[in-house]
């Protein structure tokens, strides 16, 4: 019996470490390129990579110019010569991509900076500790970046002719001539998305991995290719749907680690209303723009020449891609429903998407149980080896 649960109890741990990502990607590229020396650990190597490239900027690099400045500015009867980057207008093209880099390699130091520098000595002095810390930094690092992300895509929709207008996502189009500002956070939003491809395979393993995959893939397959084509309005109203309810998931998920349960339950149920509101009626209407408006006022011609990219195959396209993302967001209202009725039952607000691991005290327990029947086995041979 007592060898029974000492396996059972013994087995916790290794499904724990089951759960975790394999090493971060580019710690295999040092190990295997022998550039321990240069690099500490992930964080140090994006922080080298990113400061050269500024440095590299500053001293006149062609490549590092392009990587933290916008390329294609616009020079026409409106361009005002000397004017700053975020009132003048740009164009896209491929050099853009430069841009994107950069900002990948950065949110890979700046998450971990915020995470470790500011969010772990935080979430130590509230009493968190294990696992929960590292969750609690985590959530933290996505309040900070999506309620800056959120307030940079309001300013731009505010001051755009399409604030509350769905119908002027394609009046005038091609609209190929952006604003400094829109510009850049829209290729900012694509550098974070895609550096989520990163974080998603190095940070423990949730249980939503594969949907969680899916709607990584779709996000930035939407950003590139609404860049590519044009439709950068539509893409700034998704985007601003998108992330305001994430901030309103985080903060209940951050109280629950210091202890507050009962705050916790009431604003996962604003989290709810939020999400609901934007993502199951918001983002529907965007959706039925895209799928009524363009034959309204375009001819949905197919004119690169023109910068015209909106035919009745690239609507198509995109609306396949908005109705996958819709499919992944229904799924997880699902798994939203599955906790509401686990409240409503007495239990408390917890994520079904959260990292699928054992508390700290089951693991502390599996430990100190593995070690004693590791022990007790080493005494009990050497006691075998003296009676023979």
């Amino acid at each position: 019996m007592a060898k029974n649960t000492a396996r059972s109890q013994t087995k916790d741990p290794k499904k724990r470490a089951s759960k975790k990502a394999a090493a971060p990607v580019w710690s295999g590229f040092v190990k295997t390129f022998g550039l321990q020396t240069l690099f500490r650990d992930d964080r140090d190597m994006a922080l080298k990579l990113a400061g050269s490239i500024l440095i590299g900027s500053f001293l006149g690099n062609g490549i590092c110019r392009k990587m933290t400045t916008l390329q294609y500015p616009v020079k026409d009867e409106l361009t005002v010569e000397g004017q700053p980057w975020y009132s003048a207008r740009f164009t896209n093209g491929w050099d853009d991509l430069y841009f994107v880099g950069f900002w990948i390699i950065a949110f890979t130091y700046i998450r971990t900076a915020i995470m470790q520098s500011w969010l772990k000595p935080l979430g130590k002095s509230l009493g968190i500790r294990g696992s929960k810390l590292e969750r609690f930094e985590e959530q933290g690092y996505i309040v900070i970046y999506y309620l800056i992300s959120w307030t940079c895509g309001m300013l731009v929709m505010y001051n755009s002719p399409y604030w509350l207008n769905t119908d002027h996502y394609f009046i005038g189009y091609p609209h190929y001539k952006l604003p400094g500002t829109t510009k850049a956070y829209y290729l900012v939003q694509f550098g974070f998305w895609l550096q989520q491809f990163y974080v998603l395979n190095t940070d423990m393993k949730r249980k939503d991995y594969m949907a969680m995959l899916i709607h990584h893939f779709i996000t930035s397959a939407l950003i590139g290719f609404s860049y590519i084509v044009h439709l950068t309005r539509i893409g700034n109203a998704i985007l601003i749907v998108m992330d305001v309810s994430d901030v309103f998931l985080a903060i209940p998920k951050m109280l629950k680690y210091q202890g507050y349960t009962t705050i916790c339950d009431y604003l996962f149920g604003l989290f709810v209303i939020s999400w609901a509101y934007t993502r199951h009626y918001l983002f529907p209407i965007i959706i039925m723009s895209l799928y009524n408006g363009p034959q309204k006022f375009l001819d949905m011609e197919w004119a690169p020449e023109q910068e015209k990219f909106l035919s009745l195959n690239v609507q198509r396209g995109f609306l396949a891609l908005l109705y996958g993302l819709e499919a992944v967001l229904c799924f997880w209202f699902l798994m939203i429903f599955k906790v509401i009725y686990k409240m409503f039952n007495g239990a408390g607000a917890d994520d079904n998407r959260s990292h699928d691991e054992e508390s700290e005290e089951e693991v502390v327990n599996a430990e100190v149980v593995e070690k004693l029947s590791v022990n007790g086995g080493a005494k009990a041979a050497i006691a075998s080896a003296k009676k023979a």
